[in-house]
């Protein structure tokens, strides 16, 4: 026999719920904490597919048994027999004699992974593409999921209402059940046999009753579904008005720019790439690379090409701009570029001649990052400057850090002196969007 459980008050199971969403809570919230710390990671970047990213949590730790130390052990009374003065139970494991680190207690932590998808959502939860437009002359529809729309007679076999079906079946076998019972006089259970014994035929199953043939051993629980039975869901593609954006990410990878650099400017686009294609769906990017000439290249070239020579910014800027008008209409699109260099530039003034060309032909944003790392002392070029002078920029702090910007004329600007630097300059340039 069984045993019945009676419980009035079930409050205490619900506490261990509450204490795990806690425990998840504490664990996010140390999470966004290293976010800035973590994006860094070289091996992320190199290798992204399927990548988990390990982060320490500190202050929490993983919930386990622990066997052999506890109060009562090093108190005694616990084990083979009785103790005696002088007898070594327990050992406290931090105080070893061949050990050497310091005598204080260590900081407890552990480690979460968490994959790529999850560190965006968690960096960028209220940011967003700035000074973003709605473009309404060629606003796009983007596909975003398909509704019911009724029911049909005609359709294909995966889209089979199976309720409708069952219930059009069940009226049309009543209907006959009911039309065999008084053209014959019979009673409700023969008429359904005969309906049964027919295969749904009305009129054999007449005949059979007429001519009693009708098995008494018929299951009359089987149906037969017709094709005038058949009923089909009607499903219809919806979309959503979404304007269209495209960036241009740029990069200098003359010989100025070294491997530290390299990855520095790396660093910043790749997580500007991974965050505008996981959170637009109408979003084109496309990739450029200079030294004294300009070229487009795929995004996994992009992330991995190296090249040595000399430095003409411009000429980064005027591909951008070719590709702008012949590919990417002003009245159509709404358009960013985002370029990366150490400043070095043979020829400035015409790198800043074709950033205004850029700005006066309708851009959304200019980024600039001027990527000059701490561990390189020795001076580099000064390209930030010039952009600070020919379009008035001031500056703002974010995370402590540094940058410059004009909202006017929708230019960004900052040094990424190190990896910490690149959270900081990813959330300034991409500023939560005013309503």
């Amino acid at each position: 026999m069984g045993t019945i459980v009676n419980h009035d008050d079930w409050s205490l199971s619900e506490k261990g719920k509450r204490d795990s969403q806690r425990h998840r809570e504490k664990i996010d919230e140390q999470i966004r904490k290293q976010v800035k710390n973590v994006i860094g990671e070289e091996s992320i970047i190199t290798n992204k597919n399927g990548t988990r990213i390990r982060i320490p949590v500190k202050g929490l730790k993983d919930y386990q048994f622990r066997h052999g130390i506890n109060e009562d052990e090093i108190k005694g009374g616990v084990g083979q027999g009785k103790g005696k003065p002088g007898d070594v139970i327990a050992r406290d494991p931090g105080n070893g004699s061949n050990r050497k680190a310091g005598n204080q207690k260590g900081e407890e932590y552990m480690e979460v992974e968490v994959d790529i998808d999850y560190l965006i959502k968690i960096m960028f939860e209220d940011l967003g593409l700035p000074y973003l437009e709605e473009k309404t002359k060629v606003e796009q529809l983007v596909p975003v999921g398909w509704k019911f729309d009724g029911i049909s007679k005609i359709g294909i076999r995966p889209r089979l209402h199976k309720k409708k079906t069952m219930h059009e079946t069940l009226k049309r076998t009543s209907a006959y059940v009911q039309e065999i019972m008084e053209d014959t006089k019979c009673d409700i259970d023969k008429a359904e046999r005969a309906l049964v014994q027919s295969e749904s035929d009305l009129d054999y199953a007449i005949e059979l009753v007429k001519t009693n043939q009708v098995k008494d051993d018929i299951d009359t629980s089987l149906l037969y579904i017709e094709d005038d039975d058949l009923r089909f869901k009607m499903v219809t593609e919806q979309f959503e008005p979404s304007s269209s954006a495209v960036i241009i990410a740029m990069m200098d990878i003359s010989g100025s720019m070294s491997s530290e650099k390299k990855y520095l400017a790396r660093s910043f686009l790749f997580w500007l790439n991974e965050f505008l294609k996981k959170t637009y769906q109408n979003v084109q990017i496309k990739f450029i690379v200079h030294t004294t000439e300009a070229k487009l290249v795929d995004e996994k070239d992009f992330f991995k090409i190296g090249e040595w020579g000399g430095t003409y910014c411009h000429t980064a800027f005027d591909l951008a701009n070719h590709v702008l008008e012949s590919e990417f209409p002003k009245d159509e699109w709404n358009r960013y570029v985002v370029y990366s260099s150490d400043g070095e530039d043979f020829d400035v003034d015409k790198t800043m001649s074709s950033a205004k060309t850029m700005m006066d032909n309708g851009l959304n944003m200019l980024g600039y990052l001027e990527i000059k790392p701490n561990s390189e002392p020795y001076a580099s070029g000064d390209l930030l400057n010039m952009f600070r002078k020919t379009f008035n920029m001031k500056s703002e702090t974010n995370d402590g850090k540094t940058f410059f910007k004009n909202n006017d004329k929708h230019i960004i600007a900052g040094e990424i002196k190190g990896s910490e630097y690149v959270y900081p300059m990813l959330k300034t340039m991409l500023f939560e969007r005013k309503k």
